[in-house]
């Protein structure tokens, strides 16, 4: 393997970072916290020193690019993303323990959102937007932004992408990598930039509404209020609800409407299945909740659709704890966190169009059983999926629910109760946030032992690379020449 090489990059990423670090200095000038100066000049420099070090002696490396390199790279990517970005936390003693930094900093850079603060508002404001920030690094993914700035990684640049989120491309925007990395991290900004300005029609001041932007548009959940976006107005729920539903859209779709062309997006086997779902659960809780819950319409079709959003999409904002709604409520928004946002969007999850894969399989399969003679193929988007890919999405998803299966029962071997040990792992697979018994969207993760949040760190990890990339650096194959 060209070590060098993937030294190189992970030099580039740490540059990335500290740049990125370099915005909390505003806000401490702004909000007068001149006592986290020091510990974040110092979170700063680590990074810029180790990356520019990194960057001087690789400089000269072949470029040189296989397989094995791209897993490792971007594995490695992700555990240094969270311990570089846990040190604002754990430096300024805002998360005194190092675990709990950890935790909070995967859980911000993966677009999780669970957290570990009991108290979000006493932290200072200018470490809540770096946690903020921490979604909206990781929401497009590093890779994506470092093959955008970086023309020489052209060779291995789709190989990244698809390592790094697979399926983000499942048709190519442009035919060179860092033209499509640009236009995404483009509609990216561009999306930010307008919630943000949206959100201040309302009542949030510009600090506020980054900070919620950040977490809507890389559906990653975290607010800097205790009772997040439930704590602000109608206006404000139903703009974050419109943009979570636009981050969970495939971002190449997004594209394709600002280029005009709509036959590609209103023929996607995908967003017609995601808008299915969501509309079809909607109105089930909307009117469960009217007739059972003795509050307006309006109101139950706003918590309804706010949280079946947020948690398809894997957001993790709330307006309200759905655990005190009635158990068919719950468990059908239990059972949306198994669904997962579209391919190629910021949402995690198992992704829609790998549920409509199966579902398409097992179709074809039965009406094999009663016509042998016939053949069936699977199209999505009027192209047909070949046998080999339809039984590779089917391995996918069965090997995520066994994950989550043996993932639940290590969580039970710590004294957690059932609720919340099935409720952890699927919601930090799923990059989700809240999930069911103690750490629900009223409740927070600070209770679970720290082998317990390392463990629920490396399945936020799991999740965010969906499984493969991860999980293949643990093979005994994989090392061998």
């Amino acid at each position: 393997m060209n070590i060098k090489y993937g030294i190189n990059i992970l030099g580039k990423i740490l540059l990335i970072l500290s740049l990125f670090m370099l915005t909390i200095l505003p806000w401490i000038y702004h909000f007068h916290e001149e006592e986290l100066l020091r510990p974040i000049l110092l979170s700063i420099l680590i990074p810029l020193f180790l990356g520019s070090l990194i960057i001087l002696l690789t400089k000269n490396c072949s470029h040189s690019f296989h397989l094995k390199e791209g897993y490792l790279i971007v594995s490695l990517t992700w555990l240094i993303m969270g311990i570089v970005g846990s040190l604002p936390f754990y430096l300024t003693n805002s998360i005194p323990s190092f675990v709990d930094s950890i935790f909070e900093s995967i859980s911000g850079f993966t677009t999780t959102g669970s957290s570990i603060l009991t108290d979000v508002e006493a932290i200072p404001k200018s470490i809540l937007y770096w946690r903020s920030l921490t979604h909206w690094i990781g929401g497009m993914g590093i890779i994506v932004l470092v093959v955008a700035i970086f023309p020489k990684l052209e060779v291995a640049g789709y190989q990244f992408l698809q390592l790094e989120s697979s399926g983000i491309l499942p048709e190519k925007i442009a035919p060179r990598a860092s033209k499509v990395a640009k236009s995404l991290w483009i509609i990216y900004v561009l999306l930010t930039a307008i919630l943000v300005v949206l959100l201040m029609l309302g009542e949030m001041n510009f600090y506020e509404s980054l900070c919620h932007a950040f977490g809507t548009i890389a559906t990653g959940g975290f607010s800097t209020k205790n009772a997040s976006v439930g704590y602000y107005s109608i206006y404000t729920q139903y703009i974050i609800m419109i943009f979570m539903l636009l981050s969970g859209i495939n971002f190449s779709l997004h594209y394709f409407l600002l280029n005009g062309n709509y036959k590609t997006i209103f023929k996607n086997t995908e967003l017609k299945a995601y808008l299915g779902i969501i509309l079809i659960v909607g109105l089930i809780l909307s009117f469960f909740l009217y007739f059972n819950n003795n509050i307006s319409f309006e109101q139950s079709f706003r918590d309804s659709f706010f949280q079946v959003i947020s948690i398809i999409t894997a957001t993790g904002f709330a307006t309200t704890d759905y655990l005190e709604w009635k158990e068919f409520a719950w468990i059908l928004l239990f059972s949306l966190m198994f669904v997962g946002a579209c391919v190629g969007s910021t949402g995690g999850g198992i992704k829609v169009i790998r549920h409509v894969v199966a579902l398409k399989s097992i179709s074809n399969y039965f009406t094999k059983l009663i016509h042998p003679n016939s053949v069936k193929t699977i199209k999505i988007n009027g192209n047909t999926i070949a046998t080999e890919r339809a039984n590779s999405i089917i391995s996918f998803i069965i090997i995520y629910l066994l994950i989550f299966i043996i993932g639940s029962l290590i969580m039970s071997s710590m004294g957690l109760d059932f609720d919340t040990s099935i409720g952890s792992v699927i919601t930090t697979m799923g990059g989700i946030g809240p999930g069911i018994g103690t750490v629900g969207p009223a409740s927070n993760f600070a209770h679970i032992p720290a082998f317990g949040k390392l463990f629920l760190t490396f399945l936020m990890i799991l999740g965010r690379l969906e499984i493969f990339t991860l999980l293949i650096i643990f093979t005994p194959a994989f090392w061998k020449k």
